[in-house]
């Protein structure tokens, strides 16, 4: 029988460090496109909070207490009043531009995505300031892009002076333009790039995985595998709990794509049980298991598997898969049940799911997780957007609505339409990629359905001949 496996070894990080491949269901200028309005947005609406009476009082005269209180409020969560600081005393800024306050400045506002006083500063000091300001400016805005998947933009940031950046601004600057090449399909480049990076950096495991992948993509499938063995043998990997089971699921898919059936299974019993990455790694056991032919042992994994209470890939395969393993062991009549089981379980699914679709999905009564990745749960589905999509978009979300309290303070109708007219683009967009993360699901649920129906027709094909 042939059957679908979704989760390949390439695809088992979604990551921000990560270079594996994207799949772009909403075309980026669509993002960037609502980004720049969000830029519009902020620049109206500080004018606006700017001007109310309560801010007549305030008064900086150094930019030392100008900078202890913008670090105040940005590490109370208070990003907005941090901002707004920065944006009233532009002129102190601009007086002192020299000062290494400066960064901490630039990095609030584009953390804001309060872009045009950012951009401001960033003009005053290529005109005026010396190369190390220049330097570090630049690679403030090298992660502004990054984050953006702006590939191209980001190298040109970083074209020139990291190497005056600090031990871990220059490491991360090393590891953004890897990854940058690596999405631009320049893998022999990004290489090199990621050898630079020290052993003691906090970015070295990234580093390394995206090294192996990339020599996977060059079919230097040997080199990778020294790679990532070389890593799981360091002690300070095992500090690192969740890059561990990272690197032994990518371990064990690319071990089950060159045929090493026996060292697939050994990584993937590896990853942790209350691992983001369990359910793929009992996945992964089983199908070594059944290419050894060791069906028992394929069964153990999938039935771990098929009594979670989670609606994610993985756990939709096995149950086309445990049929489909009792048919091997020649167990007709439970293989039987088993596939009309799953087929009734799909079509569950597929009536859950159609009907979130057609729904209008309130974002207001769900939460977003930005912990790992960006995920949201509607009726037990997972939506992973890291997946699919830069997480800076829902990250700009999640900031525009803390807005709307001193929106509400300001009382001006045509920054209020403004506000909620940006809030709304951002949940359009938003709705239609869960719509088309659901959908895509919905196709792979069709499919196993196919799967099974022709697993009953075999088995009483098979029936008839034996008869």
């Amino acid at each position: 029988m042939q059957y679908i496996v979704i989760i390949l070894f390439l695809a088992v990080s979604n990551s921000a460090f990560s270079a594996s491949p994207d799949i772009d269901k909403i075309d980026s200028s669509t993002l960037l496109s609502i980004d720049k309005k969000h830029h519009v947005f902020s620049t109206h609406f500080y004018k606006k909070f700017l001007s109310l009476p309560k801010w007549s009082g305030s008064n900086f005269s150094t930019i030392k207490s100008l900078d202890v209180a913008v670090t105040e409020h940005y590490n109370n969560k208070r990003g907005i009043i941090a901002a707004a600081l920065i944006v009233k005393y532009k002129d102190l800024v601009t007086d002192n531009y020299d000062n290494i306050s400066i960064f901490n400045f630039i990095r609030v506002l584009l953390d804001q995505n309060e872009w045009d006083t950012a951009k401001y500063l960033f003009d005053l000091i290529k005109r005026e300031g010396d190369s190390t300001l220049i330097s570090y400016t630049s690679y403030l805005f090298s992660i502004f892009t990054f984050k953006r998947n702006q590939w191209d933009l980001t190298l040109k940031y970083l074209e020139g002076g990291i190497n005056d950046l600090p031990d871990e601004d220059h490491h991360y600057a090393l590891l953004m333009k890897g990854i940058s090449l690596q999405k631009l399909t320049r893998h022999r480049e990004s290489i090199q790039f990621y050898k630079k990076i020290l052993p003691s950096s906090k970015y070295y495991i990234s580093s390394r995985l995206n090294m192996a992948i990339a020599y996977i993509r060059q079919g230097w499938w040997t080199d990778a595998y020294i790679i990532l063995e070389n890593i799981l043998k360091d002690p300070k990997t095992l500090k690192q709990e969740e890059s561990v089971n990272r690197l032994y699921l990518t371990l064990g898919y690319s071990f089950l794509n060159q045929e090493y059936y026996r060292n697939s299974r050994d990584a993937f019993r590896n990853v942790g049980i209350s691992s983001i990455y369990t359910n793929r790694a009992l996945l992964g056991i089983s199908l070594p298991a059944s290419s050894q032919e060791d069906y028992i042992g394929a069964l153990k994994s999938i039935s771990i598997l098929k009594k979670k209470n989670t609606f994610d890939l993985p756990v939709d395969e096995s149950y086309l898969l445990m049929p489909y393993y009792y048919e091997k062991l020649q167990q007709p009549s439970t293989a039987s049940a088993g596939y009309s089981e799953a087929i009734n379980y799909y079509k569950r699914r597929i009536s859950g799911i159609q009907s979130i679709l057609k729904s209008d999905i309130d974002l207001s009564s769900h939460s977003f997780d930005t912990s790992f990745n960006t995920t949201i749960r509607i009726g037990k589905n997972t939506v992973n957007f890291s997946s699919n999509y830069p997480d800076y978009f829902i990250d700009n979300y999640l900031t525009l609505i803390k807005y709307k309290p001193y929106v509400d303070s300001i009382n001006d109708k045509k920054l209020t339409t403004q506000f909620f007219a940006l809030k709304s683009e951002y949940e359009t967009v938003i709705k239609n990629m869960i719509r088309s993360m659901l959908n895509q699901r919905v196709t792979y649920l069709k499919s196993y359905i196919d799967q099974s129906r022709f697993g009953l027709a075999r088995l009483y094909d098979n029936n008839l001949v034996t008869n």
